[in-house]
């Protein structure tokens, strides 16, 4: 994190999150889906599968909220969003690696991607099926969604490896900190920062 952009970074979400602050900052995703899905919050945060059980027609929240992309920080920033996903891969030890690939061709098929979309909102790899009918007749959000994964910022895991979640550790804890009235921005991200200068360097 970089202290003249983590800052200003990390003031303008507590400006946004503070008066929420009764709600724990440490909830984990199903926490929080579960908080938000019973009708009990304003906003979540959380991850594409989160939509398709808030549309459930069972769900009180059904038809009664949206999807969009996190915000940006400052007239030049960019939306950007974190690169995650649902890795497939053959391991090298597998006594089946010809039926493993063959898994792995499968569940990235266009077929079943599109399956996945439609049942789990899952997004899909295959820039196509953003635009696809039957797809967004589902999750219409997908048809915001693209430019967001093609802006994609990948975790800082490449260059911290094994440590990396020291880092991520380092990270919520202390934003939560500001979130929660704990600590300065200008703390937090000077505590990050040092574990961050620790590991990489």
């Amino acid at each position: 994190m970089e202290r003249d952009a983590g800052i200003p970074c990390v003031v303008e979400e507590h400006r946004i999150l503070g008066p929420l602050r009764q709600v724990s900052p440490n909830y984990g995703e199903e926490e929080t889906r579960n908080i938000w899905q019973a009708g009990n919050a304003a906003f979540m945060r959380n991850w594409p599968y989160a939509y398709a059980l808030g549309q459930d027609p069972k769900s009180v929240i059904s038809g009664k909220f949206d999807i969009s992309v996190l915000p940006k920080g400052g007239d030049d920033g960019k939306n950007a969003a974190c690169l995650g996903g649902w890795q497939l891969m053959v391991s090298a030890y597998s006594k089946v690696p010809d039926a493993a690939a063959d898994l792995v061709k499968y569940l990235v098929s266009s077929e079943e991607q599109k399956k996945h979309s439609i049942a789990l909102s899952q997004l899909p790899t295959l820039p196509a099926l953003y635009s696809d009918a039957d797809v967004l007749a589902k999750a219409p959000f997908f048809k915001n969604i693209l430019p967001v994964l093609e802006n994609a910022v990948a975790r800082p895991s490449t260059v911290t490896g094994v440590d990396y979640n020291q880092i991520s550790t380092a990270f919520f804890q202390n934003v939560n900190k500001v979130l929660s009235g704990g600590a300065t921005a200008k703390d937090a991200v000077a505590a990050v920062e040092k574990v961050a200068k620790r590991i990489v360097h």
